[in-house]
């Protein structure tokens, strides 16, 4: 009985890794239209005259620190961006610095991850297309996804003004954490970075999925229609990683709409039992800083968030860039971020998580549907396992603040027929 309660535990792990791999598989980039090429600045300078404010940090020294934090053992305040040093760059910049964003309003207890997709498989890095921040709060179970052009024009600390989406090629991780803190005021504590392969596998795997066309697009993706259209893997990657010209705010768009209806075939009708062979073939192949055991800590807050309208998604979008031509022979176009309306977008993605708002019953129907397909699997394998029960129970808490969940397991023990099949797991 321990040894099956011990897989159970497991399972519930499995599913939330694989409906993180899914908030950002969906965002992949593959195929792509007149990308322009990146502008590289060849002009060495240790000294840019007085170009910039920025003060050099040790050699070594990290923004953020190594340690992983269990959810229970947040830090309860986070180093403000004005008050790290960073770096000064290497070549000189084709546009004057800006400076550090700040003025945010970042309560505590919002957690911060970056969501990251590869335009190549590994073990290559290639450049990171698609990014979106992810803000959690996880007491009032809201979130607000952010997505954020590949192609705006930024200061990478260390290296020089250039795409976002370069940052991860120039220095890892710890480089494009400071990239977002210097230019968006967050510091993201998580991150996970998949490619284009882990985003199809999803899709076939859930047995494709159903997209509501709005646009047709009869010039790429061998001509997708209006209209409710079904997509396997291959057809859903070139939807969400087209691009024509410059219109990344469409695309970013289209993979918004993917990241719904992905999240929501994965959280309903019982399609999570499907999750502990996804989260076996995802291994060694996305990329992320979350350990085993804080994992299993979020497994009640992503069933929370499965809830109806408990995800908030936002952009930077036409209003806050403009369209830069990068001087010099190779005419590659940018986007230049106004930070006033970077910072307005953001301030927005975040208050929408200090609203409480109840869960609906449908948290307690989708919690029945994971136990009932469990079930029914175990007893398949013709095994006699504890199940868990889970019974949401509201605590008390002061007038308008929503109340929190308490996951009371129940015990009920399956004993399986005589004719039970046993049938071997495997990855089809």
């Amino acid at each position: 009985m321990q040894d099956a309660y011990v897989r159970f535990q497991k399972f519930l792990l499995a599913i939330l890794i694989s409906v993180t791999v899914a908030l950002l598989s969906f965002s992949l980039h593959g195929c792509q239209r007149d990308q322009a090429a990146i502008e590289s600045n060849t002009s060495a300078s240790t000294d840019v005259g007085g170009s910039t404010t920025l003060s050099a940090t040790p050699s070594g020294q990290s923004l953020t620190s190594s340690a992983i934090e269990n959810p229970t053992r947040q830090p309860t305040s986070t180093k403000s961006p004005l008050e790290t040093n960073f770096p000064p760059p290497r070549f000189i910049p084709a546009t004057p610095i800006p400076p550090v964003m700040d003025g945010l309003a970042l309560d505590d207890e919002i957690l911060v991850w970056v969501l990251l997709g590869s335009d190549t498989e590994p073990p290559f890095s290639g450049q990171i297309q698609a990014i979106h921040l992810l803000f959690i709060h996880p007491r009032f179970s809201k979130a607000s996804l952010v997505s954020i052009p590949g192609d705006l024009y930024v200061y990478i600390p260390g290296y020089t003004m250039q795409r976002i989406n370069t940052a991860y090629a120039v220095g890892g991780i710890e480089t494009l954490r400071m990239t977002f803190a210097y230019n968006f005021g967050v510091v993201p504590s998580r991150f996970v970075l998949a490619h284009p392969g882990d985003f199809q596998w999803l899709v076939d795997d859930l047995g494709g999925i159903e997209i509501s066309v709005f646009v047709p697009i009869p010039h790429a993706c061998g001509s997708i229609r209006a209209g409710l259209v079904p997509m396997d893997g291959t057809l859903a990657l070139c939807y969400a990683s087209f691009r024509d010209g410059m219109d990344e705010i469409d695309r970013m768009r289209r993979q918004q709409q993917l990241l719904q209806v992905i999240f929501r075939n994965l959280t309903h009708d019982g399609n999570l039992i499907q999750l502990p062979i996804l989260f076996a073939s995802y291994q060694g192949w996305v990329k992320t800083d979350f350990d085993l055991p804080e994992l299993m800590g979020y497994i009640p807050l992503a069933l929370r968030l499965a809830d109806t309208d408990r995800v908030g998604y936002y952009m930077v979008g036409w209003d806050q860039i403009s369209i830069w031509e990068v001087p010099g022979y190779s005419q590659a176009k940018v986007f230049l971020p106004d930070q006033d309306g970077v910072r307005a977008v953001l301030q927005n993605a975040i208050d929408h998580l200090l609203i409480p708002s109840p869960l609906t019953n449908q948290v307690k129907t989708l919690e029945a549907q994971l136990t009932a397909a469990y079930q029914a699997t175990a007893t398949a394998y013709g095994q006699a396992i504890p199940t868990r029960t889970i019974t949401p129970t509201p605590s008390v808490t002061p007038q308008g603040t929503e109340a929190l969940i308490t996951l009371t397991p129940t015990t009920t023990l399956i004993t399986p027929g005589p004719t039970a099949t046993i049938t071997p797991p495997g990855y089809p």
